[in-house]
């Protein structure tokens, strides 16, 4: 970590303004990424639960925490339509599977416990199947504000690819398997432009 410091440290004024701007559009575009995640999950968990709670199981499945997961919620909610208001209001009262007389026997209970795992067990599955897309997508925007840094450090002829991603990375505060994705697919992107060519025979 004091390698990294002094690093950060020696970074010329110019180009660490340029950084610190970049890094701020970083998390700016990185809240309307997990916005419209979230906005995703909403749709899919609709006939299920409210708005609300579909973008709370967002936040957590995704591990936001602090200001982020304020950020991502309130952006969530901005975003919401009118319309889509409206239409969660009126789904009110009518989702899931409610208690009515058929489950009153001891077969009915059972049938109705069957159906609630079966119900809690294909929400984790989507829950599932929508983090594993969200870390795509966010892997993806990553790679483009780490491409800028490597860009912004090679203009200013301070670091190699592989040091600016690795700063990239750092400053933001990535989760170690987040960043070794956005660290290796980054350096991919760099490797068809930057490695040298065999001679054709």
């Amino acid at each position: 970590m004091a390698t990294v410091s002094l690093f950060a440290q020696r970074i010329p004024a110019e180009l660490a303004r340029k950084l610190e701007r970049t890094e701020a559009l970083a998390r700016e575009a990185l809240i309307d990424v997990h916005a419209n995640l979230a906005l995703d999950l909403v749709g899919v968990l609709a006939p299920r639960m409210p708005f609300d709670e579909a973008i709370e199981r967002y936040i957590e499945s995704m591990d936001l925490q602090g200001e982020d997961a304020e950020a991502v919620g309130t952006r969530a909610v901005a975003l919401l339509s009118e319309r889509e208001v409206a239409d969660d209001l009126q789904r009110e009262g009518h989702r899931g599977w409610g208690w009515d007389w058929r489950y009153a026997t001891p077969m009915g209970a059972m049938r109705y416990i069957q159906r609630q795992k079966q119900r809690s067990d294909e929400e984790q599955l989507w829950l599932e199947l929508a983090a594993a897309r969200a870390e795509e997508a966010l892997v993806n925007a990553h790679m483009e504000y780490a491409t800028q840094f490597i860009g912004l450090m090679d203009e200013h002829e301070y670091a190699d690819p592989s040091r600016a991603v690795q700063h990239y990375v750092e400053t933001l505060g990535l989760p170690e398997l987040r960043a070794r994705m956005v660290y290796q697919r980054t350096m991919a992107r760099c490797a068809a432009t930057l490695l040298p060519r065999l001679p054709a025979d």
